[in-house]
């Protein structure tokens, strides 16, 4: 059975404190959906689409690195490790300031994974380590808990190594307008530039204007880290990010005749980049993907998506393997984002037995511009509704991550706009309200139901099933 898992990824059920966006007038078709089919919430803890492509096919709720490198942590691997070895080696012969870039959540997974490796090559306590730390939370709310995990780095760390820079993770993003990513770079060679000793403060002022963390400008919070031409970088990889434009502007910096531009890059994981950067671990096959079930069920996938997310979207599909798989297909949607007409006219010209439509809400500024979005959304939910009734495949309709983000309204006054649980709607004319309901789970469990729709013999669980004659005596 061909099904279409249709995400509006950014988008989810509105909280209490939430300004209120949908109603039916903007999105009609769901709304009819919703009332037509079976529907309901799921949880979710992702924040970007990477996460959630992760957390859905993997099913894991946490970067996959940490797992990887606590296992080797406890069994003191990291500290035989030969890469490891060569940085240690490298900062006593190069006398040079190592910068670790550490991309911070709200995880104190990482504090302990960051000390036991200082302390590895640095039991002297006598080299000049730098941490530079990027916030990735798109929550304002979340300022109480990095408070936290940054108070913890800078009381435990003080032997190992100090925090130079604080920075939002848009301003080394590629993303990043090159005049931001230069005041960065200026920041980091002169430590000029706002100061805060006082994390507390500093987060405050954000938490108050309602800005999410990975949008904080640069800040200093001890000096002596600026970068010299004989400096090496060491980029504590967050999953699929791409800083090659950061990487290219550091390795760009004029030191003069006198000094030519030696920096050197080691990373924890592989990342990819003009220049080869050795690194310290490997990424490991995952277990459970899409692509491992297909191989089992013998079906087909096609991913319908823009073009800047194909490879990280591939990269957890795949099992954290980056080669081309024959069985997944990608069609970059760039140019017929909102076409309704266009995307039904790849549904019906192509044959995989799943279709991923992925949509994700970004670059809006006003809650006008979010319910515009919505509504060319919602005309190609319903373009692809009248399809299926024409040729019988199931339409289910979610989203990875919801969001809460400060928009303006139609008067220019600041609001929060806060999803937390995502919807699910179950479309097909065999699946009805009256014998079906969807079980309580969360995102990691809709690729299960989509096997089932594809294929009823899949073993696993799926969110949709059966009421018993109990549930339908009580709740007709």
């Amino acid at each position: 059975m061909r099904t279409v898992l249709f995400l509006i990824n950014g988008f989810g059920i509105e909280t209490k404190d939430s300004y209120s966006v949908y109603n039916k007038e903007i999105m009609p078709n769901f709304d009819k959906l919703i009332n037509g089919y079976i529907f309901s919430q799921l949880e979710t803890n992702s924040r970007n689409i990477y996460d959630g492509f992760r957390n859905m096919s993997q099913e894991r709720e946490e970067l996959y690195n940490y797992s990887v490198f606590s296992r080797e942590l406890n069994h003191d691997n990291i500290l035989k490790n030969p890469i490891v070895s060569q940085i240690n080696e490298e900062i006593n012969t190069r006398k040079s300031k190592l910068h670790l870039l550490c991309f911070l959540d709200t995880s104190m997974k990482i504090v302990d994974n960051l000390k036991t490796f200082l302390k590895a090559i640095n039991k002297e306590r006598d080299k000049k380590i730098f941490l530079h730390i990027v916030l990735t939370s798109d929550n304002y709310q979340d300022y109480p808990a990095i408070l936290d995990v940054l108070s913890k780095i800078n009381m435990e760390f003080v032997e190992e190594a100090s925090i130079g820079m604080v920075m939002g993770l848009e301003n080394i993003l590629n993303t990043a307008p090159v005049t931001e990513l230069n005041f960065l770079l200026r920041n980091m060679i002169s430590e000029l530039g706002e100061k805060w000793k006082s994390f507390k403060q500093k987060l405050d002022v954000s938490y108050g204007t309602k800005q999410a963390p990975l949008s904080v400008k640069p800040f200093v919070v001890n000096t002596g880290f600026s970068i010299e031409s004989n400096d090496m970088f060491l980029i504590w990889n967050y999953d699929n990010v791409d800083i090659s434009n950061f990487m290219s502007g550091i390795e760009s910096i004029n030191y003069g005749a006198e000094k030519q531009n030696q920096i050197k890059f080691y990373s924890l994981f592989p990342i990819t980049y003009k220049n080869p950067v050795t690194n310290i671990l490997n990424y490991e096959i995952a277990r459970i993907s899409l692509a491992s079930n297909m191989k089992g069920l013998g079906f087909k996938t096609l991913v319908l998506t823009g073009k800047d997310t194909v490879s990280g979207i591939n990269y957890y599909l795949n099992g954290l393997e980056s080669s081309n798989n024959p069985n997944i297909t990608y069609m970059a949607i760039d140019n017929v984002y909102y076409d309704g007409a266009s995307i039904v006219n790849i549904l019906n010209t192509t044959n995989q037995e799943l279709v991923i439509i992925n949509y994700e809400i970004k670059d809006v500024e006003s809650v006008e511009d979010l319910k515009s979005v919505l509504t060319k959304i919602d005309n190609v939910i319903g373009m692809i509704y009248d399809n299926s009734n024409q040729n019988s495949y199931t339409i289910i309709i979610s989203s990875l991550f919801g969001t809460n983000r400060v928009l303006t309204d139609s008067t220019g006054e600041i609001c929060n706009i806060a999803y937390s649980k995502v919807p699910i709607i179950y479309v097909d004319r065999f699946i009805t309200k009256k014998d079906y309901l969807i079980s309580e789970g969360n995102t990691s469990s809709l690729l299960k139901t989509c096997y089932k729709s594809v294929d009823k013999k899949y073993p696993g669980t799926s969110l949709v099933i059966k009421k018993n004659l109990l549930y339908r005596l009580f709740f007709k």
